[in-house]
């Protein structure tokens, strides 16, 4: 069946929300925490120096930060966990790791807030207040899920909470290009985490699973020949159009099934000059799906569909991985993680703070984000919401001011009941 789905147009993911029968999920969060005098005081130092935060988010969000150079960002970050008297790190890759010790008899928590944008390190940052929104390229994505952060651990130290648990706070590179630098924390400090909490997204569902994401490039190669000698000989651009034109015909699960993928065509490249056939021509694919095997599948039939349009053209092919994110699975497939209090502690602070799911399910069995590194890695992991916004990886992405003073809330909740509130604690 013909699927007509624009080329060089990014196709919207269409995952279906997890439908999970009703049972009863523990939690960790109870009203009785946010009566607990220190983080009551948290709650109020962020209403209390909202506006502060506010600025601290504008000049986080002017600070270029393209994947692989977020070192200036990087550097003031590690400033501010300094000065809050943390124990602050940057490993080899980037990555700023702040931690706050517990009294040691409780699981450590990880929250994650990823450094990076897509934009080029020459694009105006420049932030514009228009009353209650934020406007300017990465103002949403993820410079908002920075200033959170910063502004919860501040809150958490001020008020002197002290946990079981140690927290973890960590200010991630190249989340864009691949996870990278989650990956890479993880993979050089195994066990470590009990729990990851991803900063990213808009405030809504908590994501518990993790959408699988290849990346890859198709490249077709010839001899190349001057446009007066060309006729009949084999053709690199030839293969790519044939190639592209027949990956649109490969069926996809309806978008109405419980699980669905999309797959599409988003950078053509080839030939130096007009009057020459290219002598190596390349696009690549995004595919993305909840679904293991749904991915390899798909996965396979696009790389056999540019094999097959390689050999009719008579052209060489190789396909290039540039990412491969592997899928967290389908809802029935993570039960388990359903049911860990990781998520619906974080649905139950959501609800305490007055959040309106809108009728819809409060989690969702996908996710886009630094847990999905966690998720694969088998460590409950989820991703909560920094903000209310829109108009993500363009100059027009915008942000509401109001909602973050939520999220930042939401961050205290979920580290003062996860990493465990101490006896004794004022």
């Amino acid at each position: 069946m013909r699927h007509h789905v624009p080329l060089l147009v990014v196709a919207l993911v269409g995952i279906t929300p997890a439908v999970v029968a009703q049972s009863f999920y523990p939690t960790k969060f109870s009203p009785d925490l946010v009566a607990t005098p220190a983080v009551r005081d948290a709650l109020r130092y962020v209403d209390d120096n909202f506006e502060s935060q506010v600025s601290e988010w504008i000049r986080i969000t002017e600070i270029p930060a393209t994947s692989q150079l977020e070192q200036q960002r990087g550097a003031y970050v590690r400033t501010q966990f300094e000065d809050m008297g943390f124990a602050v790190t940057t490993d080899s890759i980037g990555n700023v790791i702040a931690r706050r010790p517990g009294t040691g008899t409780g699981p450590t928590v990880v929250f994650a807030a990823h450094l990076d944008t897509v934009h080029p390190m020459d694009t105006d940052v420049t932030v514009k207040r228009e009353g209650g929104i934020l406007r300017a390229p990465g103002v949403f994505d993820n410079s908002n899920a920075v200033a959170d952060m910063l502004a919860a651990a501040r809150a958490i130290n001020a008020a002197d909470v002290t946990t079981k648990g140690d927290i973890i706070f960590i200010g991630t590179v190249q989340e864009e290009i691949g996870l990278l630098g989650m990956s890479y924390w993880l993979d050089h400090n195994p066990g470590v985490a009990d729990m990851l909490i991803a900063i990213d997204g808009g405030l809504g569902p908590v994501n518990y699973g993790a959408l699988g994401i290849y990346w890859s490039r198709m490249v077709f190669t010839g001899e190349g020949s001057h446009t007066n000698s060309s006729r009949g000989k084999p053709h690199p651009a030839k293969a790519a159009a044939r190639c592209i034109s027949d990956i649109y015909d490969i069926p996809l699960p309806s978008p109405d099934a419980p699980v669905s993928a999309v797959y599409n065509v988003g950078m053509l490249r080839g030939g130096y000059v007009v009057n020459a056939i290219a002598q190596e021509v390349s696009f690549t694919v995004d595919l993305r799906t909840v679904d293991p095997l749904i991915l390899a599948q798909l996965d396979t039939a696009i790389v056999n569909t540019c094999s097959r349009a390689a050999d009719a053209e008579r052209v060489g092919f190789r396909r290039e991985a540039i990412v491969r994110n592997e899928a967290g699975g389908r809802p029935e497939d993570l039960a388990d993680r359903r049911r860990h209090p990781v998520v619906q502690t974080a649905v139950d602070v959501l609800k305490h703070l007055g959040f309106d799911f809108r009728g819809g399910s409060p989690v969702s069995a996908s996710g886009s984000t630094d847990a999905n590194a966690g998720v694969v890695r088998g460590i409950p992991a989820i991703s909560v919401g920094r903000s209310v916004g829109g108009d993500q990886h363009t100059l027009s992405e915008w942000s509401e001011i109001e909602p973050a003073r939520l999220a930042t809330k939401q961050i205290v909740l979920l580290a003062a009941a996860l990493a465990e509130i101490a006896e004794g604690t004022d």
